[in-house]
């Protein structure tokens, strides 16, 4: 048998988990009277505290919080305008070129004109495919580096 008293913690756990964790402390708890009242009252205060109803609030607190949040600000991208600007006038300059100039693409006489066109529409698709593919990579970077 322990001679000294048992500590609040040793007192609790064995409050807590009702077992008979060391045979020296179920022995000392079952022969003093002052530990076995302090378990007692703990015992009661757990109960207690399992009976009580949950907290509920007269408002809503997740609204409350919400209403503290700043606002998110949503803005139209200016590189986005700048990149249908830029191909925009990529595609005026060429078909500039080859409006006022047709006589210096000598290249071309002699293959068809269907030929041109699907050489022209897979050229434009190939490179509107780089450049949606640049752009993204782009904005990756930027979410990456929160600077956006």
């Amino acid at each position: 048998m322990l001679i000294k008293h048992l500590t609040e913690e040793e007192v609790q756990q064995y409050a807590l988990t009702k077992q008979h964790g060391e045979k020296q402390v179920a022995e000392h708890i079952h022969l003093c009277k002052e530990c076995r009242m302090k378990v007692e009252v703990y015992q009661l205060l757990i109960t207690g505290i399992k009976q009580q109803q949950q907290p509920v609030f007269d408002f809503d607190l997740s609204q409350m919080v919400l209403q503290q949040l700043p606002s998110p600000k949503t803005k139209v991208s200016p590189d986005k305008w700048l990149v249908w600007l830029l191909a925009s006038i990529g595609i005026g300059f060429i078909g500039g070129v080859f409006y006022f100039f047709p006589g210096y693409f000598d290249f071309f006489e002699g293959v068809r004109a269907i030929l041109i066109y699907l050489i022209i529409i897979t050229a434009i698709t190939v490179l509107a495919y780089l450049l949606n593919d640049m752009y993204k990579k782009y904005k990756h970077g930027m979410k990456t580096l929160d600077l956006y």
